[in-house]
């Protein structure tokens, strides 16, 4: 859906109207200018949408996938979490990302947020990963 061409309401389409709408239109032009240039390709996660980013660092063992250890951390969230996306993985040294599919499993509980095995990663290496809860 397109935005509307009209932005804003003049006062010459209110013509014959009482002193007190003036301050009232300044108002609502001001909020519709505000919506406008929200809507207008400038809503961002973390102004705009209830989620939490949060940067790890995940180090893998040389026995991964076996003896990790979970990662939790708490939610800033005021409802319960919907999803977990993965934003970025990439290798702390060499900021390249690994080469399969990165899996993440978690859990919620009371506004912990739990992290298991993460699959796709190298062994003996250190992440560094990107998520987005929602």
């Amino acid at each position: 859906m397109r935005l509307p061409a009209s932005k804003k309401v003049l006062r010459e389409d209110v013509k014959g109207a009482p002193s007190w709408i003036i301050p009232l239109i300044d108002t609502l032009n001001g909020f519709m200018e505000t919506i406008y240039q929200a809507m207008n390709f400038n809503i961002t996660f973390t102004e705009n949408i209830s989620c939490q980013i949060k940067e790890i660092t995940y180090i893998t063992p040389s026995t991964y996938p076996v003896g990790v250890d979970a990662v939790e951390f708490t939610s800033s969230l005021r409802i319960r979490s919907s999803g977990l996306w993965l934003l970025q993985a990439v290798e702390k040294q060499t900021y390249l990302p690994p080469a399969g599919p990165v899996y993440i499993p978690w859990t919620e509980n009371a506004g912990m947020i739990t992290i298991g095995t993460i699959a796709g990663l190298a062994a003996s290496k250190t992440y560094t990963i990107r998520l987005l809860l929602i």
